[in-house]
């Protein structure tokens, strides 16, 4: 992707970040700084080990031992707590370029790097300020961090079908109902239950951010809450489950929690539940996670030129030049609108606008960076005949990559359904419909 610089007028303070043609977008000198760093000590690093994750279906920890000596795991950390500031709910397109680069040199790292970042945002938003430095410190010396969100109800269409017919008011009853972790209050802190699928990092997380839904002793629900578990804590099991066709090395084991206690002091969002909802937070998860489809569309794109122009030299071709110059323009509209989505972030955080309209335009640019990505893995391989389908070539790599994650909720058909049920519900039940997330 071409990335221009925002310094001055002079259009000569522009800079990319490659040399493929395209549009650029403005982004400033230090956002450019970072991302071409990351870029080029990934690309060196990174993407000559990306295929032993696969393989090995192992985590890339050694990348994490390498991120933390550039003192990179302080990326995603407001510059408040010590960190570089530049996480999603902070610096949208600084880190949307980072996960983009991670991706493109190996989508197993970009996609937890982008998960352990997401992680920092909501600490920093859903905390109180003791919480948070305490445990952006952790992170930043080097503990792993997992959200377990996804439960076995995520994975399933029915719940994909908007109710327009919910009452004003009804999200924390709506919300429960959907969310069967529980964290029951007993005397000094919580009691988690409750089952997590295809949880990001997590079979060497040390610490767990649990979405649960908070109970009163009384058995009524109070709204959304986020206990912190440490590895080893009792009745937390790690289910080994992620024996997946791609993204094999994200570690995205299930987790299970058997009334595992959690002090209040580690509970994140007692002071204020549901938080999360109201929150800029609230879908900004999708824009990372289409940083990481982008990064490796990206990879792929630019090994068929290479092959093509280099390798087989059938550059002079009409219909390769014409096949290759449609892979580019949907390789540039999901940049763009990836870039967008970030920029509205920014635009959110700075003028405190509502995040409504900001996740449900994620929640699209999640599916059409997806569908690009998938789009030109595929036809790279195509193109690229045998030996784009060769393991010790990287295409059916990257395609199996996107292809994995692209089944994660949100599914691609749900939001659309989400999407245009919001667009051509009635005025008056529009709101109900943005409260409740769709």
């Amino acid at each position: 992707m071409n990335i221009s610089a925002r310094g001055s007028a002079d259009t000569a303070n522009e800079v990319h970040l490659s040399a493929a043609d395209g549009p650029g977008f403005p982004f400033t000198q230090e956002q450019v700084a970072l991302a071409r760093a990351v870029g080029a000590f990934a690309e060196e690093h990174f993407a000559p080990v990306a295929q032993r994750w696969d393989r090995e279906n192992a985590f890339p920890r050694q990348n994490y031992e390498l991120l933390k000596g550039k003192d990179w795991l302080r990326i995603p950390v407001s510059r408040r707590f010590g960190g570089m500031g530049c996480g999603l709910h902070e610096n949208p397109l600084a880190w949307v370029l980072v996960v983009q680069q991670l991706s493109k040199a190996c989508g197993n790292t970009g996609q937890t790097f982008q998960i352990w970042g997401h992680c920092m945002s909501m600490i920093e938003e859903l905390a109180t300020p003791g919480q948070a430095a305490r445990f952006t410190k952790e992170a930043m010396a080097g503990a792993i961090w997992c959200s377990g969100g996804s439960e076995p109800s995520n994975y399933t269409q029915k719940r994909q079908t908007p109710k327009t017919t919910a009452k004003v008011g009804a999200t924390t009853e709506n919300t429960a109902k959907a969310r069967t972790t529980l964290a029951r209050q007993v005397e000094g802190g919580v009691r988690v239950s409750g089952r997590k699928l295809f949880i990001s990092n997590s079979s060497v997380a040390d610490r767990f951010f649990i979405f649960a839904d908070l109970v009163s002793p009384e058995g009524k629900s109070l709204g959304l809450v986020h206990p912190v578990v440490e590895r080893g804590a009792a009745g937390l099991r790690v289910e080994p489950s992620w024996d997946a066709m791609g993204m094999r090395g994200t570690a995205s084991d299930d987790l299970v929690l058997d009334d595992v206690f959690v002090a209040n002091e580690n509970v994140i969002g007692l002071h204020r539940p549901n938080a999360y909802f109201t929150s800029v937070l609230a879908g900004s998860f999708l824009v990372g996670r289409a940083a990481v489809y982008m990064g490796i569309a990206d990879a792929a794109f630019e090994y068929l030129v290479r092959y093509v122009r280099d390798r087989i030299k059938a550059g002079d071709d009409p219909i390769m030049q014409y096949r290759v110059g449609q892979l580019e323009s949907h390789r540039q509209a999901a940049a763009s609108t990836l870039y967008r989505a970030a920029w509205q972030w920014h635009e959110a955080i700075a003028d405190g606008a509502s995040p409504s309209d900001c996740a449900s335009f994620a929640a699209m640019t999640h599916t059409l960076v997806s569908e690009a990505a998938l789009k030109i893995t595929n036809e790279a391989i195509e193109l690229c005949g045998g030996r784009g389908m060769l393991r010790s070539a990287p295409l059916e790599r990257y395609h199996r990559d996107v292809r994995a994650y692209s089944v994660s909720p949100p599914t691609l058909s749900a939001t659309m359904i989400n999407l245009g049920s919001r667009l051509l519900a009635p005025l008056e039940q529009r709101e109900t419909l943005i409260a409740e997330g769709v």
